[in-house]
């Protein structure tokens, strides 16, 4: 008798907290792949700019400050387009969250029917 009383509530309480639970683990996921883009981010960034500092204490005469200002003109280029990526990667990180958390919401509302 005691044993079906204490399954009743281990099930119910699984039932119960299942959302919240699903919701906590896509929060962490996303937490994480949120710190991945930004950490990416990060290191290309820098990368770019030791690089550039590189090459600015290269420059000696006008043909490598020629050369350093093409250089620049790349450097920017290729951080614009990084942005453009990071941008595109948190769009769909965003898209993907809110799908998986209509599907949550979706299970549920079906479990709580019922």
């Amino acid at each position: 008798m005691y044993n079906d009383f204490f399954k009743s509530i281990t099930e119910q309480s699984e039932k119960f907290f299942s959302p919240a639970i699903q919701f906590n683990q896509l929060v962490a996921k996303n937490i994480e792949q949120l710190a991945k883009i930004q950490l990416d981010a990060a290191h290309s960034f820098t990368e770019t700019s030791v690089e550039q500092l590189k090459t600015a204490a290269e420059v000696k005469d006008v043909k490598s400050f020629i050369d350093f200002n093409a250089s620049q003109l790349s450097a920017v280029n290729k951080l614009s387009q990084q942005l453009i990526e990071d941008g595109q990667k948190l769009t769909q990180l965003g898209q993907d969250f809110k799908d998986n958390l209509e599907t949550i919401s979706k299970e549920s509302v079906k479990a709580a029917k019922a």
